[in-house]
């Protein structure tokens, strides 16, 4: 009686048996397939998402401010906020009233300066036209300090090889 078959020792020693099956391999390559194919298609849909959120917060923006604007122009359609803010804006005064300038000593401001150039700073008290025609001269002003800056000195030739 003896058997057909090789033993295990034989068949160990003759041949390996292979890692995956055949069904395990095809079912393994449908799944890189569907990887490869659904990858595109879901980065898209991850961007999309975050780009509609980022829309939506803008849309949120500026919903807010229609309505602050729609405040701000309910605020103009009233005669009294528009003449308070002619009073304090232009410094007008209504027929019969009394304009008082109050002049403060210019030497008692603080200055602001930035890194480069002073900030020049509108007079007050005075009418706006004159505020604003002064900031116009101070701005073209030239100060002798403030000349253009000087060219870089030019560059040396770099050594050249073999030479």
């Amino acid at each position: 009686m003896h058997d057909a078959r090789p033993s295990s020792a034989s068949r160990r020693a003759g041949h390996s048996r292979p890692v995956l099956s055949a069904r395990a391999g095809a079912a393994l390559g449908v799944v890189v397939v569907l990887v490869a194919i659904l990858a595109l298609p879901f980065r898209e849909w991850v961007t999309q998402r975050s780009r509609i959120s980022e829309l939506s917060q803008q849309v949120a923006w500026h919903e807010q401010r229609v309505v602050d604007l729609a405040a701000a122009k309910q605020r103009w359609q009233d005669p009294a906020y528009v003449a308070a803010e002619a009073r304090v804006r232009l410094q007008f005064v209504r027929p019969g009233e009394v304009g008082y300038v109050v002049l403060t000593d210019q030497s008692s401001q603080e200055q602001e300066a930035t890194s480069t150039r002073p900030m020049v700073t509108a007079p007050t008290g005075g009418p706006w036209w004159a505020a604003m025609w002064s900031t116009v001269q101070a701005s073209g002003a030239v100060d002798p300090d403030d000349a253009a800056p000087e060219a870089p000195a030019p560059a040396t030739a770099a050594p050249t090889y073999g030479g």
